[in-house]
């Protein structure tokens, strides 16, 4: 594109990507909900299962910044089984080119690489239809103008939440990641990334769903122990699963 778009960043806010979600084609029986602990057995005990994508919010800082295009390194597995991702079956993972839009970035990683929960007439659906990668990875001039688009006739999602919006040229020092598990493996999403999506493990418990893998919890816990100090407060994690209703 020509010149960098930009939109207000999305709150993180289960009800406002939930609303969005739907818009977009996402079962009516599948919502974001909030995720308050990975560990906490009573806290998990309010999440419904199964959680089939996690997108966590964090404050970015230079070491972030200084390591997002590196592999990630968690805890339990070999280095062998973690890194880019080189598989014809790997996830769909999108470039981020418009500015403060990770959010949006982080809704659609979600929900492309849980195709089976939209529906037919979902504008997604369509696109990843029409228009398929070799690789999954979608970079190029037709994908931005499609997220584009996408960013300008849900603009109102935007501008929605319980905190004041800040502008669409301000620096926001918050960034949205998404988690999804695909054949059997945990990826990381991060559309800010060189090189796509990164596989964190290869190794999972196939009777555990997404919020139950070690190598989810490993990968949120070292970004909270990276966080500088004053910004540990400064995360929220939601879940896509279904709807208590």
């Amino acid at each position: 594109m020509s010149s960098e778009r930009s939109v207000v960043p999305l709150e993180s806010n289960p009800d406002i990507f939930t609303e969005f979600a739907h818009d977009l084609g996402l079962n009516e029986n599948y919502s974001f909900i909030d995720v308050y602990s990975l560990t906490d057995r009573d806290l998990l005990g309010f999440v419904p299962r199964p959680v089939k994508a996690l997108i966590l919010l964090f404050p970015l800082n230079a070491f972030f910044e200084d390591s997002k295009n590196k592999t990630p390194a968690n805890k339990g597995d070999s280095e062998d089984n973690r890194g880019e991702a080189t598989t014809n079956d790997q996830p769909v993972w999108f470039k981020q080119t418009i500015r403060n839009a990770c959010g949006l970035y982080g809704l659609l990683h979600s929900l492309c690489n849980n195709a089976d929960l939209l529906s037919k007439q979902s504008k997604l659906l369509e696109f990843l239809k029409a228009e398929p990668r070799e690789d999954n990875k979608y970079c190029d001039s037709l994908t931005d103008d499609f997220v584009v688009k996408l960013s300008e006739k849900h603009s109102d999602k935007f501008s929605l939440g319980q905190t004041v919006a800040p502008d669409a040229v301000d620096d926001v020092n918050l960034h949205f990641i998404t988690f999804v598990r695909k054949e059997g493996e945990v990826y990381e999403l991060d559309g800010r990334r060189a090189d796509g999506a990164h596989l964190i493990s290869s190794r999972t418990d196939p009777a555990t769903d997404l919020i139950g893998q070690q190598s989810v919890i490993d990968r949120v816990q070292w970004y909270m122990e990276n966080a500088d100090e004053d910004s540990k407060l400064n995360f929220s994690l939601l879940g896509l699963a279904p709807s208590w209703d």
